[in-house]
């Protein structure tokens, strides 16, 4: 099979059980494309159907997934000339039942179809998003939620320092048994926190310079960690693009619900919960904190140092999407009441990090007069 140059593209692979992508020339066939790993001793060529392929697109780059499994991808920047070539190949190859009944049958099929799928979105819009959160595996959450980390903080300013810090005050703090929690502090001044889907946790800046103890940095992360364990970001997201991803599901458009989630990446930041998921959130958290033999009256405090400082000036997101309510510092408190007992200090390492931290992001002088 003769191959013009044009029809190559050099892009990074990720073969699904290294961390580190390798550098790979993908030809473009009929119906396949082939990868030669220009990093291998004995480079050879591998074919995967486009009928198999599927694909994620973001603002600046594709994953171009070359399984059914998901394990191995591509990542193609949106820049390269033969970009819309291959998206076009793999989309050509992917045929819904929905299409082929509307080959098939016509305009009266596809209007019923339109009915059911306006009943169903009417229905599924509150019952569908926790019915199928149990059906999204772990292992396939974990990846979204690695591209939804790449794709917010991609304008953001990691504090690898502050990063390090928060590592080794939470060292021995155990979140969760099922996700490999993730902490990054962002540096900026917005009063903010969120949980992605799949174990990452930002911290921007400015929450930190509210805090006073290290107990209430425990409260935030046994907090965001609930929401992971409990998959409510993952809930949440799919609860604001319902119609997206059911009209994907009814359509089989798999693609298509990927890059939903993906595009929509961004209602992480401002993702409102509900009362129930943030209080379920709140006494899972202090649980967490007991189980870590952390003093849970640092939920309270966090609760109460966010509520007092909230009249300053400042960009409080965190507070408009886990809304701290009288009832949240009432249940925080009686939670703790009913779980008085000793807890542990910071050993000598954890608190000079914290310290250090706190040198990094203090207090902030309320503007009140």
């Amino acid at each position: 099979m003769t191959i013009d140059a044009t029809t190559r593209i050099a892009c990074a692979y990720y073969n699904g059980s290294a961390a580190t992508p390798h550098n790979v020339e993908v030809s473009l066939y009929g119906d396949a494309l082939s990868i030669v790993d220009l990093e291998s001793e004995n480079p050879k060529e591998i074919y995967f159907p486009y009928s198999q392929c599927r694909y994620v697109k973001l603002e600046e780059q594709a994953f171009v997934y070359l399984q059914p499994s998901f394990a191995s991808y591509l990542v193609v920047p949106v820049q390269h000339p033969l970009y819309l070539q291959l998206l076009s190949k793999i989309s050509s190859e992917q045929t819904s039942w929905f299409q082929k009944l509307y080959k098939k049958n016509g305009i009266a099929l596809l209007f019923a179809f339109l009915i059911a799928a306006a009943a169903l979105l009417f229905i599924g819009y509150k019952t569908v998003p926790p019915l199928l959160v149990k059906f999204i595996p772990v292992q396939e959450e974990i990846k979204w939620g690695n591209q939804f980390y790449e794709s917010i903080l991609s304008d953001k300013e990691i504090d690898s320092s502050a990063t390090e810090l928060v590592k080794k005050i939470t060292e021995h703090y155990s979140m969760s048994t099922q996700y490999p929690i993730q902490v990054s502090v962002v540096n900026d001044t917005t009063v903010n926190a969120f949980a992605m889907p799949g174990g990452h946790i930002v911290i921007y800046s400015g929450i930190i310079c509210t805090m006073k103890h290290p107990d209430e940095l425990f409260a935030l992360l046994g907090h965001e960690a609930t929401h992971v364990n409990q998959r409510h970001s993952l809930q949440m997201m799919l609860t604001n693009i319902t119609s997206s991803y059911l009209l994907s599901i009814l359509t089989s458009d798999f693609n298509g619900l990927g890059s939903t989630l993906i595009g929509n990446a961004e209602l992480l930041r401002e993702l409102g919960y509900s009362r129930k998921l943030e209080a379920e959130a709140d006494w899972k958290g202090q649980e967490i904190m007991i189980q870590n033999k952390v003093n849970p009256a640092g939920m309270t405090q966090l609760m109460e140092a966010l509520q007092a400082a909230y009249s300053d000036n400042g960009n409080w997101s965190f507070l408009r999407s886990h809304p701290v309510t009288k009832d949240r510092i009432s249940e925080s408190k009686k939670f703790s009441q009913q779980h008085v007992g000793s807890f542990d200090s910071l050993q000598a390492e954890q608190q000079t990090a914290w310290e250090a931290l706190k040198k990094l992001y203090p207090e902030k002088p309320s503007s009140k007069k």
